[in-house]
């Protein structure tokens, strides 16, 4: 299982897959039209060679390698999305700086930057969603109506932020489906569940042991969440049905 079974899937609309190319913080989120990639590092050059936007959420070593990210924007020609103080290290005319309240928009997804609580220069958490397709006309029966799609699925990847009392706002205003954490604490990803109401959380499978303490973990906090556990490069996609 690699990279390309992702580049390969035909992602219909109304539908987002996510997966993990490393086992840690690298994320591909694929749409109907776009790929993003998060915090390329630890993987394989070939691995990640196709990208509409390349998303660098903190400069920490664990989410940033300033070689393997010039690499792959040179490879792909997608602009790098980042914090000021990432942009500043990049020095590269294809680079974007964003701050909290930033928004922007790659090809059908719209990108939203929002608050991260973790002790980096001004890191950022993100909110992912697909703008809904076109209605299209309903002619069954001979009505003149419209039928209109399904709501688009809208992902919160905190990065490495703690949980703090004002993601409450994130739940009224972007009312996400999809928790996405990288961290490695089940505490604080229940904790952010908690808050922020999402249908399933989406993480990375380390081991059994693991598993059954972050499910314990949201069933405590957060009851009405699912729990995904993906390993590297298994795909997933939402909604399920």
């Amino acid at each position: 299982m690699g990279s390309e079974e992702i580049f390969k899937l035909n992602v219909p609309p109304g539908k987002l897959a996510i997966t993990w190319f490393n086992s840690y913080s690298g994320v591909m989120v694929k749409s109907p039209g776009a790929i993003l990639i998060f915090d390329p590092v630890k993987v394989s050059f070939e691995e990640c060679v196709r990208a509409n936007a390349i998303i660098i959420t903190h400069e920490h070593l664990d989410h940033f390698d300033p070689k393997l990210a010039k690499e792959l924007q040179q490879k792909t020609r997608a602009p790098i999305l980042t914090t000021p103080f990432v942009a500043a290290s990049l020095l590269n005319e294809n680079v974007k700086a964003l701050r909290v309240g930033d928004s922007t928009t790659i090809e059908d997804i719209e990108l939203h930057a929002l608050r991260c609580d973790h002790p980096a220069n001004e890191p950022l958490s993100f909110i992912v969603s697909t703008r809904p397709s076109r209605p299209l006309p309903n002619k069954v029966g001979g009505g003149e109506g419209l039928l209109f799609p399904c709501p688009s699925p809208v992902v919160y990847h905190p990065s490495d932020s703690e949980a703090f009392p004002e993601m409450v706002e994130v739940a009224v205003k972007y009312k996400p489906n999809i928790l996405l954490y990288v961290g490695v604490s089940p505490r604080s990803a229940a904790q952010i569940a908690r808050l922020v109401h999402p249908k399933v959380v989406v993480s990375f499978y380390s081991d059994a042991g693991s598993e059954k303490k972050f499910i314990e973990a949201i069933r405590r906090e957060a009851p009405e969440t699912k729990v995904r556990l993906i390993k590297r490069f298994e795909i997933y996609q939402y909604p399920e049905l």
